[in-house]
Parts: structure tokens; C-alpha cells; sequence
């Protein structure tokens, strides 16, 4: 399990892939992936960390920055994006 989840970090790291608005960057001895998307004026930053034992143990789901998004709407999409990566 950490063999293959260092594999995809690495793989996020190096991948050269373009995303409209949004950037993706991987920290291999944290465990963390940082998302970022600007939308005219909206910008919001995610934080996703693997623990170490990962699939055992679940992974947190964190807010960065947000600028331009209430509260209760960036409250609600972090419980929804929560719920559907634990269960995918």
C-alpha cells in the first residue's frame, strides 16, 4: 500500500497535465495533495492528506483559502466530497 500510493504522489508530481483553472501538486513525505481553482473571482484551495496506514486508517479532507464561496456552500461541498471518497 505505500509502495503504490508513493507511485501515484510521484505521478502527480510529475505529471505535466493541464487542468482550465485548477492546479494539482503532490507532497510524497507529507502524504498531501494541494488543489487549486480560480474561477474570474472565486479561489479555493483543497487539502487532502493520506495517513500513513491508508486504506486502514481514512484520509482528512481540509480547506485552504476561499475567497468568493459562503461558508454553508464550502461546508456542504467538503462533507459531499468527504463522503464520496470514502466510499469510492
Amino acid at each position: 500500500s505505500s509502495v503504490l500510493s508513493s507511485q501515484e504522489i510521484s505521478s502527480v508530481q510529475t505529471s505535466t497535465q493541464l487542468f482550465n483553472g485548477m492546479t494539482v501538486k503532490a507532497r510524497s513525505a507529507a502524504r498531501v495533495f494541494f488543489a487549486t481553482y480560480f474561477f474570474f473571482d472565486i479561489f479555493i484551495e483543497l487539502i487532502i492528506q493520506l495517513f500513513f496506514y491508508y486504506p486502514l486508517f481514512f484520509f482528512t479532507v481540509e480547506s485552504g483559502k476561499r475567497v468568493g464561496v459562503f461558508f454553508q456552500q464550502w461546508f456542504f461541498f467538503l462533507l459531499q466530497l468527504s463522503t464520496y471518497l470514502t466510499h469510492q
